[in-house]
């Protein structure tokens, strides 16, 4: 897996990674849903891949036993939307980002009912904080 925005070139299909990335691993799948992934990333800054490989795919990001992210990704391979759990945003926490916008004026949105369940549901199966 690589790193946040490791692609050559997402828009033209080019997969290859970009050397020097934030890597990733993967450490298993959802087991109702292997289209959301869960990945790891312990050795710096964590912040969820720009793009997927897989388009429509939800990553599950994970940092030394928490979950620090849940990011969705459109059918073009770009993040669309991202749960923050490592800090509030305007007292929000957790938080959503929408396309990758992570300007200190957009407003604290919390998870809908559907992802709080999906958190709740990889929190529970993969034992995460």
């Amino acid at each position: 897996m690589g790193s946040r925005g490791a692609f050559v070139d997402v828009n033209s299909g080019n997969f290859s990674f970009i050397a020097g990335g934030q890597h990733y691993k993967s450490i298993g799948v959802l087991s109702n849903n292997p289209n959301v992934k869960i990945i790891v990333q312990d050795s710096s800054n964590v912040k969820a891949p720009e793009y997927s490989h897989t388009p429509e795919r939800i990553y599950a990001v994970v940092k030394y036993g928490a979950l620090k992210h849940v990011a969705y990704y459109d059918e073009n391979h770009k993040q669309a939307i991202s749960i923050d759990f490592a800090h509030a945003h305007k007292g929000v926490k957790p938080h959503r980002h929408i396309y990758m916008s992570h300007n200190k004026n957009d407003p604290g949105i919390p998870p809908t009912a559907e992802e709080k369940r999906l958190i709740k549901q990889i929190k529970k199966e993969f034992h995460l904080k």
